[in-house]
């Protein structure tokens, strides 16, 4: 009876300490699971900065070189093309267009498909209303056709909440204008700061640089007129 009554004594004093250890082990998963949550939040808004820059850069570039005039654009980088819309003489937006044609093979010329990227940005020549990218895949054989829109209606704020999604597969779809604040973006999933750092920040830094190759080469392309004008005039002076 005594060793039952030890026992039953040990049982009682035991469990609480059990109770007390889980709940602290509860209490410190919690905190951790709050830590892991703010940081990731706190990324979401390190990629949000870096965004708006690559924004404010490209705002930056579409007005001092007067892209929306369309003026004296002679060189593009490779397998690109430039688009003024939706009237050209009296563009709403300009449009780089980028494209890789896919191969029956390493060493085919059959062409099975292609992958298209079109960064759309609106503007009145001074400032950045819009960015639109579009992201189109056909397969010749299969005629299958996927395409998703991503757009920034505000790309002049800090805040991407508002960065508007619409994915479609063969015209089915799959994704209907859903906000990336909607995204998720938790401790074992964390989508939407992927998709900020893995495609938004990537495509954006792509336009800044396609943009800045445009602005350059005309520059160039200018400059050569001008030394080219001089030397014919300098030559006159000889007769």
């Amino acid at each position: 009876m005594k060793k039952s009554l030890a026992a039953l004594m040990i049982t009682f004093l035991v469990i609480p300490l059990y109770l007390t250890a889980q709940e602290g082990k509860g209490s410190k998963d919690k905190k951790e699971s709050t830590l892991s949550s703010k940081a990731i939040d706190e990324k979401g808004q390190v990629y949000d900065r870096e965004i708006l820059e690559l924004n404010k850069n490209i705002q930056e570039v579409m007005s001092d070189a007067s892209i929306m005039s369309g003026l004296g654009i002679k060189s593009l980088p490779y397998q690109t093309d430039i688009n003024f819309g939706p009237d050209k003489d009296k563009p709403e937006y300009v449009e780089i267009i980028k494209h890789v044609y896919i191969k029956d093979g390493l060493y085919s010329n059959t062409l099975i498909g292609y992958e298209q990227k079109t960064l759309r940005i609106y503007s009145d020549g001074k400032s950045v209303s819009k960015i639109e990218t579009i992201i189109k895949t056909k397969n010749f054989k299969s005629q299958d056709e996927e395409i998703v829109t991503v757009v920034d209606p505000s790309p002049s704020t800090e805040s991407t909440d508002d960065i508007i999604l619409s994915h479609t597969y063969n015209k089915l779809k799959l994704i209907d204008q859903k906000k990336l604040g909607n995204i998720v973006n938790d401790v074992d999933t964390p989508i939407r700061n992927g998709i900020k750092s893995e495609f938004i920040i990537p495509s954006l830094s792509i336009l800044e640089k396609n943009l800045l190759f445009i602005t350059e080469s005309n520059k160039k392309g200018s400059k050569d007129t001008d030394i080219n004008v001089s030397e014919f005039l300098k030559k006159s002076t000889l007769y």
